[in-house]
């Protein structure tokens, strides 16, 4: 949504002019009105601030050209969603080619597949995935140093 302030703040006076008359010739006081004016003053600005800092994502991918600022700003942007790692977080395993490394996967359990793929997959760091299981930083970096071992020697 582009927000051209010269504009909308021309069509916001000329609407103000109208009502300012509308009210007054309806018995209004003039502080009653000033309030009003206030409160769609207000109401004008905060829908600057939101065109200014919200811009809809293209559906399909495609970076739009002058009108994204975003994706200018940060070229690696994508809008592409994964629809089988939102159903799926464990969906990359399937995906490995290497079939000892495949096989050494295979030898992990549930919470080390989990913490390989918060800390590869998400990147949450050790600190973070501590925090998530209530735990300490120290059994969280003895589980990923296991998870390690077993990856590169089998």
């Amino acid at each position: 949504m582009n927000f051209n302030y010269a504009r909308e703040k021309r069509k916001f006076d000329k609407e103000w002019e109208r009502l300012q008359e509308e009210y007054a010739a309806a018995g209004m006081d003039d502080d009653a009105i000033a309030l009003m004016k206030e409160f769609d003053w207000q109401w004008f600005c905060s829908r600057r601030t939101y065109a200014r800092h919200n811009q809809p994502l293209p559906d399909d991918g495609n970076i739009p050209g002058d009108r994204a600022i975003l994706f200018r700003k940060f070229p690696k942007l994508s809008v592409e969603l994964e629809q089988r790692r939102a159903s799926d977080p464990y969906a990359w395993m399937q995906e490995i080619e290497d079939a000892e490394l495949y096989q050494r996967l295979g030898i992990l359990k549930g919470k080390d597949i989990e913490l390989l793929t918060l800390i590869v997959g998400e990147g949450y760091r050790q600190a973070d995935v501590a925090r998530m299981w209530g735990c300490s930083r120290s059994s969280v970096t003895k589980r990923w140093n296991k998870i390690k071992k077993i990856l590169t020697e089998g």
